[in-house]
């Protein structure tokens, strides 16, 4: 899917919404393959100015073992507003490098037989792989994985900034765009100079 109508298709998606929707980027950079959304989280952490809570970067990750309880998290303090997943996976070899959105939520860890909940109200999945081949996600090229996550990434901020406004960001020389504060709590939710708990 092209750059705009992704885009398009997360705008339609929030249509007349005036709460921030939650972006949840699933995945770990353990696995290049699986590092398609910290990568996204990443880079909406650190380039935008996003409305919105991301969950899922690359110091955060939001993996197999913490999704039920990040799940739980984001059910109990983000009630009545639209959840995004992001997550990589595999598939046919046409559909490799293609990035879909449709409605409806995520099963991560499907294509590597993992038994996770079902999580989003919409979904944007990288096909970074063909399944069924060996070692499908770990011989993925990072430059590749990147590439699409950088395409996704700007979709959804274009999408959620166009929709909610997003305000410009002020770079202080040496500062780290995504600052994040240690809570007892996880999952943080990093939004650039914020973080929301």
């Amino acid at each position: 899917m092209i750059f705009a109508s992704l885009q398009k298709s997360i705008d339609d998606f929030l249509s007349n919404d005036t709460l921030p929707p939650v972006v949840l980027c699933i995945g770990t950079d353990l696995v290049v393959g699986d590092a398609f959304g910290p990568l996204v989280g990443d880079i909406l952490t650190r380039r935008f100015n996003l409305p919105a809570f991301v969950y899922g970067t690359l110091a955060l990750p939001v993996t197999a073992v913490t999704l039920p309880s990040v799940v739980d998290f984001i059910e109990a303090r983000h009630e009545g507003q639209k959840i995004i997943a992001v997550d990589s996976g595999l598939g046919a070899a046409r559909d490799v490098g293609r990035i879909s959105a449709r409605r409806g939520g995520v099963k991560p860890g499907l294509a590597t037989g993992k038994k996770l909940p079902e999580i989003g109200d919409f979904s944007v999945i990288a096909t970074v792989g063909v399944l069924g081949e060996s070692n499908a996600l770990s011989s993925v090229r990072l430059g590749f994985v990147s590439a699409l996550a950088e395409v996704a990434a700007s979709a959804i901020n274009g999408a959620i900034a166009a929709r909610l406004g997003s305000p410009r960001r002020r770079h202080v020389a040496g500062e780290n765009y995504a600052k994040t504060e240690l809570s007892p709590h996880y999952p943080l939710s990093v939004n650039n100079n914020k973080s929301f708990y």
